[in-house]
This record gives structure tokens, C-alpha cells and sequence, in this order.
């Protein structure tokens, strides 16, 4: 609960809020939205010890012809993260991926998996690394279990190998109960689900994801994240790309920022916050929307907007928000407006994206 300055126990005149919702809260914290997600892993996995891996780019370079896509590139992945990459549209975070599944060969520099080089080491890298692209894989007309019972023989396992690697795939994705159903026949939840299955049955040590949750809705978005989540406790290395920057804050370890063909910036979410020396959001929801314009025109010197159905108000100064909401709300209360939701944020992910973006292009203009 926020509280602030003023009247009542709460610090706010509680006649103000509004009587539909009577709500006034702050947007959970991570640690509350990671035990949101937090599952048990079902009995019948065991979590196993998995291969020390390390993924490293030292000054790794890939172009195709005179189109240089990515270069200089210096990266280590340590085993055991969710491991988020990020960057705009074109920034090389495909061909990042590729590059670790051996789909592409740097042109210059190396990538090395567990010290090996990717280049010459394919079937090491086939044997320890799954892959689950932007689009299926699998094969319409073949059962989940026998889509899931092909990918598994490319390695060569003898049936009796396979058969429980098979089920455990089928479990941990949670389709087991549709294992003799036909791909074509899934939903498009079930038919990603079952994409990593496919990348799961060799158990490897890394679990590479391509955009998992694109075209998802929100509902099958939260799932995948939470399957997403289960895989890791199981003891596997998730690198992930995404352009949903909430995901990215969600979900990672770390998180790497590609911008000039190369990765920019890297951290926790918690600190590329830090990187950010911005003020201060307050977020206010008024029960009548359409009494906004009034608070846009008072608060215009503070580059106040309407976001989503919400009021967002700028304050360059950190430490002075509490101070300034409360003025807002006695300027609320005596409009006799309804108060639905208030909220102190930090920046989030999206905004600290956007700056090291643009600041990116400015060096690139230089």
C-alpha cells in the first residue's frame, strides 16, 4: 500500500477514493510477481545435474555480403540464467541465436559453447542446445507424441532412451494428455507448447527461444512465461529473445540490449534502472475519464499525459513525487473527482530501451 502524507491513517482522505472500486495501491513489487509465477515442478521430474555451460562471443562478427549485422561482439552467458535479448527490428537478434546453434558461422571472431567452437563442434552443440524458432516446427499431420518421438530420434537415441525423455517432454510442457492428438487439431497455446517439447526431448543444457510468446494473447502469454519459468527450475540455461520489454523485466536474469550491431548494454533489470538518471512517473486513474483535459491543462508543466485511461505525470526530480500527489489529490478532492488508482513508479524497462536506443543512433550519426 502507498502511503502518503496527510489525512487519515492511510495518509489520503479516504472520501476521495473511489466507491466502485475503493482501491489505492502501488504496482506489486518483483519479488510478489515471482511468487505469482513460482510453481512446483511435478513430482515425477527430477531436477538433474546439468553440463557446466558457459556461451561466449568474443569479437564475433556476422554479415552477409557488404550487410554487416552484427560486430565487435563480447558476451558470456553463464549457465543456469534466463537470459533475455532485446533490440529493435533488424538489430541482429536472429542471427545472435543462429549464431549459437551453429545455424550461421561468424565471419569474424567466435562463439564458443562449454569452450568448444560452435563451428566446429555441430553435433556437440545438436546434443546440448535446443531450439524453438518464431515459427512450428513440427509437423501437422503427426500426433504430439510423435512429433515429439521424431526430433528425438535425429540424435540416434535407441527407443528405450527415448521412450522416457518422450514423456517427460510431453509433461513438463503440460500435453501429455493430448499427446495422441493431432498438431493441426491444437490450440495455438498447445501448438508453441508442443515447439518446445520438440526442443526439449534431447534434455538439453540450453533452451534457446525465438520470440516464444509472439502472437500469443495476454492469457497464453502468461502461460508460456510461467512454462518458461518451469524449464529453468528443471536446471536449463533459457536465452530468450523478445520485443515485449515487460517480458524481458518479468522474466530475466540478465538482459542484453543490441543496438549498432553489437550489444550495448548489459545487466539485471534492477540495474539498467539505474543506468536511467530520469525523475519519477505518478500514475492516477480517475472514476470519470473524461474529467482528464481539466488535470492535463493544470499539470502541463509537469508533461502530463493520457496513457491508456490513465493519467501519467512526469516529475524530473526524484523525491519530489509523494510531495506533488498529494497536491494533485487535494486538487481532486476538491473537484469532487473519484480516485480509482494511484501509483509512484520508477522507469520502467520500456523507457531506459528507448534512451539507450536513441542515444545509440546519435553515436552512430557522429
Amino acid at each position: 500500500m502507498l502511503k502518503l502524507p496527510g489525512r487519515g491513517k492511510e495518509g489520503i482522505n479516504k472520501s476521495i477514493l473511489s466507491p466502485y472500486k475503493n482501491l489505492f495501491y502501488s504496482v506489486r513489487d518483483k519479488d510478489e510477481i515471482k511468487k505469482d509465477i513460482k510453481e512446483t515442478v511435478s513430482p515425477y521430474i527430477q531436477p538433474k545435474k546439468k553440463l557446466a555451460c558457459s556461451i561466449r562471443f568474443e569479437n564475433a562478427e556476422k554479415g552477409f555480403g557488404n550487410n554487416v549485422v552484427l560486430k565487435n561482439l563480447n558476451l558470456e552467458i553463464p549457465n543456469g540464467e534466463i537470459f533475455g535479448v532485446i533490440g529493435i527490428s533488424g538489430s541482429g537478434k536472429t542471427t545472435l541465436l543462429r549464431l549459437i546453434v551453429g545455424f550461421y558461422s561468424p565471419t569474424k571472431g567466435s562463439v564458443t559453447f562449454n569452450q568448444k567452437e560452435v563451428k566446429k563442434h555441430q553435433h556437440y552443440v545438436a546434443k546440448y542446445v535446443g531450439f524453438a524458432t518464431q515459427d512450428n516446427s513440427f509437423y501437422d499431420d503427426l500426433t504430439v507424441e510423435e512429433n515429439v518421438r521424431f526430433f528425438g530420434t535425429l540424435n540416434g537415441f535407441t527407443k528405450k532412451i527415448l521412450d522416457p525423455r518422450i514423456e517427460n517432454a510431453i509433461r513438463v510442457v503440460e500435453l501429455y494428455e493430448q499427446r495422441k492428438v493431432v498438431a493441426r487439431n491444437l490450440s495455438g497455446g498447445m501448438k508453441r507448447r508442443l515447439d518446445l517439447a520438440c526442443a526439449l526431448v534431447n534434455e538439453p543444457t540450453v533452451l534457446i527461444l525465438d520470440e516464444p510468446t509472439e502472437d500469443l494473447d495476454p492469457i497464453l502469454r502468461r502461460e508460456l512465461l510461467k512454462l518458461i519459468k518451469k524449464i529453468n527450475k528443471l536446471g536449463t540455461t533459457i536465452i530468450f529473445t523478445t520485443h515485449l520489454l515487460n517480458e524481458a523485466e518479468y522474466l530475466c536474469d540478465n538482459i542484453a540490449i543490441l543496438s549498432n550491431q553489437t550489444v550495448s548494454t548489459i545487466g539485471t533489470p534492477d540495474n539498467l534502472k539505474k543506468l536511467y538518471k530520469g525523475g519519477e512517473e505518478i500514475h492516477l486513474v480517475l472514476e470519470d475519464t473524461n474529467r482528464y483535459p481539466i488535470y492535463l491543462k493544470k499539470l502541463k508543466s509537469f508533461k502530463a499525459k493520457s496513457i491508456n485511461g490513465r493519467l501519467v505525470i512526469y516529475i524530473p526530480k526524484r523525491g519530489q513525487a509523494v510531495k506533488i500527489l498529494k497536491k494533485i489529490l487535494s486538487l481532486v478532492e476538491k473537484n469532487k473527482d473519484k480516485v480509482e488508482f494511484a501509483d509512484i513508479r520508477k522507469p520502467s524497462l520500456n523507457e531506459i530501451f528507448a534512451r539507450i536506443i536513441k542515444n545509440a543512433k546519435i553515436i552512430k550519426k557522429k
